[in-house]
């Protein structure tokens, strides 16, 4: 009986969160959310905020300002396919000094942004860094 008991118990809590993923799959929560980027910090976040529009898109403007003028900014539309994975059309702009020859890296276009595993944020998913030579930007937005 305690067996019967424990899976239908372990089988319910499986159908509930199934419908509950597919309920929140395509929502985000609007307001504020943090934003870095690894090279200015992931200790003093910037801000972004994030509002639904009619069409269930979301705009999404932001940025990150670190020292000697170093940032992270972004200016766009999400689009959310699933809670875990968003499409982003817009601007992301990042500097920082010592990377680039502290020019201004500029990713204008269509990009994709995923949460995975136990993180608690979406990831940039095209990360190469302007100035090339394996270098990378984690470019991420908190939940």
């Amino acid at each position: 009986m305690k067996r019967l008991f424990l899976g239908m118990t372990f089988f319910l809590s499986l159908v509930f969160s199934d419908i509950f993923a597919q309920q929140s799959a395509k929502q985000m929560r609007e307001g504020t959310h943090n934003f870095t980027l690894q090279w200015i910090s992931w200790d003093k976040p910037g801000k972004v905020q994030i509002k639904k529009q009619k069409d269930g898109t979301y705009t999404v403007k932001g940025e990150q300002l670190g020292e000697d003028g170093d940032f992270v900014t972004i200016d766009g539309m999400l689009t959310v396919v699933t809670f875990a994975e968003m499409t982003f059309t817009g601007k992301i702009q990042s500097r920082y000094a010592n990377i680039n020859k502290g020019e201004v890296c500029d990713k204008t276009g269509t990009y994709h942004f995923l949460a995975k595993g136990a993180r608690k944020y979406w990831r940039l998913q095209e990360m190469d860094n302007c100035e090339g030579n394996n270098v990378v930007d984690y470019v991420d937005i908190y939940f």
